[in-house]
């Protein structure tokens, strides 16, 4: 019995060691990621550049769509435009839904933090992807924290335990351990004309043939708990459908149905900009806005929503 008992405390000795070494191996792959300063409009991580007790004017969040007003050193440009402090907590690259999304937005207040108004960039592949919910490269390039990994333990979400493995995982991977800022200065290749056959092939990739309206149900709720979060942080968030070279997606009524309830409901004004720039020129793929796309639209679109809210 007593050997039992032995190789049971030997066992339990064993496992909390690794564990604690694992910890300090993955506090130490942060630690010297971070070291490097990333600026917003540098790094596509949100950890990297949110900080405590800060205060914006403006916050952008969603997929690609919004990320791109901070990636190539755009998010400079635009601070100058609208003459405002921003930061930029949106995630692209396929990695990041509706939820996830929540998730940011909570763990960017939880640090103390503030946004005067948030941009909410309600691209419609995001309310139907089946893709989006489920990645679990999200945290890839994110700091490891106690915070915001036991934060996100208690946090309601699908996919999650995957998600947090692969968050644990990829601090020990190269491509962590090599990220540095990106110091690219604006992004000016783009299209000559619309490719429809390409945008079919995008459209399918996003939701397949159909779309599922279970996922889009579940991310409506996710979009109404992003409002009703900013709301109770006290930030006047504004819904934005985005421009695409084609103008609509096939999701686009569902889209603006969902803007209008949440209109209704919660006071809270949307933009259907969807079919505002159709000139290939300002885009660099069928949905993606270059930078003098991005300037275009902030200094034609984007600008004039803080004059007419100070009227």
């Amino acid at each position: 019995m007593s050997m039992i008992k032995k190789f049971i405390s030997k066992t339990i000795l064993a496992f909390t060691l690794f564990i604690i070494m694992l910890l300090v191996v993955l506090l130490a792959s942060s630690g010297y990621v971070e070291r490097r300063n990333f600026k917003n409009s540098q790094t596509d991580s949100n950890t990297l550049i949110i900080k405590s007790n800060e205060k914006f004017d403006l916050m952008f969040m969603g997929i690609s769509h919004a990320r791109n007003f901070s990636r190539y050193g755009n998010q400079e440009i635009i601070e100058k435009i609208v003459k405002k402090k921003i930061i930029n907590i949106g995630q692209g690259e396929g990695k990041c839904g509706v939820n996830e999304q929540l998730f940011y937005l909570n763990y960017f207040y939880s640090k103390n933090n503030k946004a005067d108004t948030i941009f909410f960039i309600l691209s419609p592949p995001m309310l139907t992807s089946d893709k989006l919910p489920f990645s679990t490269n999200t945290f890839d390039q994110e700091l490891f924290s106690f915070d915001f990994f036991s934060q996100y333990l208690l946090f309601d979400t699908q996919n999650k335990y995957e998600r947090m493995i692969q968050y644990g995982q990829s601090k020990l991977r190269t491509p962590w351990l090599n990220l540095k800022p990106n110091y690219t200065k604006g992004r000016f290749d783009s299209l000559t004309k619309i490719d429809l056959a390409s945008v079919r092939k995008g459209i399918k990739f996003v939701h397949g043939d159909s779309i599922n309206r279970k996922i889009f149900n579940e991310a409506c709720l996710g979009v109404e708990k992003i409002v009703k979060t900013a709301q109770k942080n006290k930030s006047h968030i504004v819904l934005i459908i985005p421009p695409a070279l084609f103008g609509k997606w096939p999701e686009h009524n569902l889209a603006i149905d969902l803007a209008k309830k949440i209109e209704k409901v919660y006071k809270v004004n949307y933009y259907d900009f969807s079919e505002s720039i159709l000139i290939p020129k300002y885009y660099y793929d069928h949905h993606h806005l270059n930078t003098n796309g991005v300037i275009y639209f902030t200094q034609d679109f984007l600008k004039p929503l803080f004059q007419n809210s100070s009227k």
